[in-house]
């Protein structure tokens, strides 16, 4: 094919494709007068499994004739007739990529899907039986309700206080936390060579630049190594998505700014590592966590966030004191509260947040109402600013995709399931308590070691197997089921 043909050819997709798009666009306008069109948020801390969780939801919904749903309402009273997939309004958004995902999680040897890198998409048509139609057979039987998904990684969540901060707040900020372990200990030399860094000096570009790759390396370090912090800052240097200015990117916190009185950093020279550092952290807030908030975040109506409780309890005290602290962060950045659902179309409000411990068949099904009270005690401090705005936010434990059972061996019960190189494996775990650990109370969650286990074998693409899950009915029901009926 001449190049000439493949650019015409990809001219018409393109066309199609906004054609396609302008006219589901009409149909969401529509629905979204008659309050039957929202957005929904999924979104996570580190390593809860959110690309795994939002293929598991998509499937059991596409698949809700054969799914385990019977604690999602519409399915229950079989209102829910049908569920098909659209092109999404905004083009600029990539597609979630479901098929990709579900293929991994279903072929023969099965594996879990990539983690989010960037923001993705989809949109669902839920098509409904009016609930109580007999009673008012003046209302039409059938309903459509189109439920967009939006994904993006939790590190540009925890991006979104940056906003409301200056580039010497968010040093102090940093310069706290670096005290205190386990980030202390990550840090290493590099703490020093921050703290000895005087923000007032003329700017050395290597030496600036070999901070900030050290900076990089130890952010990547508090995600990946041994167990995973969750306030990570700035989100976008692991994370970057699609940045055309790097040098947005080139930025460190400047430790020593509390050494220096406001005034005093504010006539720095325009040369010095205060300045240059100040510019480039204002850049990153201008041109990728406003657009990121206006663009994408700020048009969301409810919000899950996945949470891996089980594993942080695993790793201790200051990591779940971490997530806690994480958050309380992201929940400020919401806006609560219901509104007109005119004043919505222009500034919507997120009116309800979910808050989904993950993974829970990590551990026996007699703890996991035990992990879902401990995730409640954990947020609690983060409800406070949505409880002021008259929005509960609701607490609740999952597993996308069951990847264990549970036996009984010399009279104890324990989780078996298939390991990372498909080894059987199986273990006895420590009971789940439903308030945060004290003193020698952690010692036996730090003993435990939980192994990696694969998804579970023996699924088929081919015939469209439903996805094992476990209380995924529950979080729609608390999602959606006030907008099926």
């Amino acid at each position: 094919m001449r190049d000439s043909d493949i650019k015409f050819s990809k001219l018409i997709n393109k066309a199609s494709r906004k054609a396609t798009s302008l006219k589901e666009e009409g149909l969401a306008s529509i629905a979204k007068l008659q309050n039957r069109y929202f957005c929904i948020g999924i979104t996570g801390l580190s390593k809860s499994g959110k690309s795994t969780f939002i293929t598991s939801l998509i499937n059991q919904l596409m698949h809700h004739e054969n799914a385990s749903l019977a604690g999602f309402s519409p399915v229950l009273s079989e209102r829910l007739l049908g569920v098909k997939m659209h092109p999404l309004t905004d083009t600029d958004i990539p597609v979630f990529p479901y098929d990709k995902n579900y293929q991994s999680l279903t072929k023969a040897q099965a594996k879990w899907p990539a983690s989010t890198t960037n923001i993705s998409g989809c949109l669902l048509e839920l098509k409904l039986s009016r609930a109580g139609r007999r009673l008012n057979p003046l209302k039409a039987e059938q309903f459509s309700l189109f439920l967009e998904i939006r994904d993006y990684p939790g590190e540009w969540l925890l991006d979104l206080p940056l906003r409301e901060m200056s580039f010497a707040r968010w040093s102090e900020q940093c310069q706290a936390q670096y005290q205190v372990s386990p980030r202390r200990e990550l840090m290493g030399d590099l703490l020093d060579e921050l703290m000895l860094l005087d923000p007032l000096s003329a700017v050395d570009d290597k030496v600036l630049k070999s901070l900030n790759v050290k900076f990089v390396q130890f952010l990547n370090d508090c995600k990946y190594k041994h167990s995973s912090l969750s306030l990570i800052q700035p989100g976008r240097f692991l994370l970057p998505g699609t940045v055309e200015n790097a040098e947005l990117l080139n930025f460190v916190p400047l430790l020593g700014c509390q050494q220096y009185s406001e005034e005093v950093l504010n006539e720095a020279a325009d040369n010095s590592y205060y300045k240059h550092c100040q510019r480039n952290y204002q850049g990153y807030v201008k041109q990728l966590v406003d657009p990121f908030y206006k663009n994408f975040f700020s048009r969301i109506d409810r919000q899950l966030v996945l949470v891996d409780v089980v594993n942080t309890l695993n790793s201790g005290p200051e990591y779940l004191d971490d997530m806690r602290q994480a958050l309380t962060s992201i929940t400020e950045s919401f806006s609560y509260g219901s509104q007109n659902r005119l004043v919505q179309l222009f500034k919507p409000k997120i009116d309800k947040v979910v808050f989904a411990a993950t993974k829970i068949d990590q551990v026996l099904s007699e703890d996991h109402d035990a992990v879902r009270q401990l995730l409640g005690v954990i947020v609690k401090q983060a409800y406070k600013s949505a409880q002021h705005e008259g929005v509960q936010p609701i607490c609740e434990a999952t597993a996308a995709v069951r990847s264990s059972t549970e036996i009984k061996h010399q009279g104890d019960r324990g989780i078996t399931g298939c390991g990372v190189n498909g080894e059987p494996i199986g273990y006895i775990h420590p009971t789940i308590p439903t308030r945060i650990p004290e003193g020698e109370q952690w010692q036996p969650f730090l003993d435990w070691k939980i192994p990696l286990l694969n998804p579970p074998q023996g699924l088929s693409f081919s015939n469209q197997d439903v996805l094992p899950h476990i209380r995924i009915d529950s979080i729609l029901n608390e999602l959606i089921g006030d907008k099926c009926l």
